[in-house]
């Protein structure tokens, strides 16, 4: 349990545990900020929406204390959540038709996350399919968008991860970005990395990068990690 907990907060950029909770009170939290009324009345009624709607309200909840925090007008902050909210209804569609029955709140939000990022419906089905796990998946989604955040191509992004789920379970995905960054750092143009990770190569990882180490990347998400509460996939 302690991986996947450690995985929500990864995913949702908050850190182990506070991301997971799903009963958090938006509207106190917005209060406690000083947010006015105008402000608190139309965030929480959408996060409120999103909740009934069965969505992961935390990503939600974090993008408007964001907006507050920013002093963004209200509408714009409603716009992007609503835009939010709608990734998020189409990331637990690609999954239920990659055949996570149930797919776990961290999945979709980390399918929303890669939405956000511009990897497309059949690129996320690919690697929710490609993984052992929801739980692998969810992560794999997370790493593969913040390699295109990086300027890698999307195809070389997801081909990275995939080849890190075959070469090693996936205990190294964490590792993906910084290789990728290192790899820059030398000068390595991105499209040199993307023709050697299309070529088969992968990135390359430093041995025994993130084993032991206490970084993310020691987070085992093969095969008998647990893939979350009401989660599972058709075979």
């Amino acid at each position: 349990m302690r991986s996947l907990l450690v995985v929500c907060g990864l995913v949702l950029g908050l850190g182990p545990g506070p991301a997971v909770a799903q009963d958090r009170d938006v509207r106190r939290e917005l209060a406690a900020r000083g947010a006015p009324s105008a402000f608190i009345g139309p965030v929480g009624m959408l996060v409120d929406r999103a909740r009934l709607e069965g969505l992961p309200a935390a990503p939600l909840a974090d993008k408007a204390l964001e907006g507050w925090a920013k002093r963004v007008p209200p509408d714009r902050v409603a716009g992007a959540l609503e835009q939010m909210r709608m990734r998020l209804v189409e990331a637990r569609a690609i999954a239920v038709q990659a055949g996570v029955t149930d797919p776990p709140g961290v999945m979709v939000a980390a399918g929303a996350e890669a939405l956000g990022r511009g990897l497309g419906a059949d690129e996320i089905g690919t690697l929710i399919r490609s993984a052992r796990t929801p739980e692998q998946g969810a992560i794999g989604l997370q790493v593969a968008a913040s390699l295109a955040a990086q300027g890698l191509a999307r195809n070389a992004a997801v081909a990275a991860v995939r080849h890190a789920y075959e070469r090693d379970g996936g205990q190294d995905l964490f590792e993906l970005p910084s290789a990728l960054a290192d790899l820059s750092g030398q000068g390595v143009s991105m499209a040199d990395v993307a023709q050697r990770i299309m070529r088969g190569g992968g990135l390359p990882i430093p041995p025994m990068a993130g084993r032991g180490s206490g970084r993310p990347g020691n987070v085992p998400p093969g095969p008998g990690g647990r893939a979350g509460p009401k989660s599972g996939r058709r075979r």
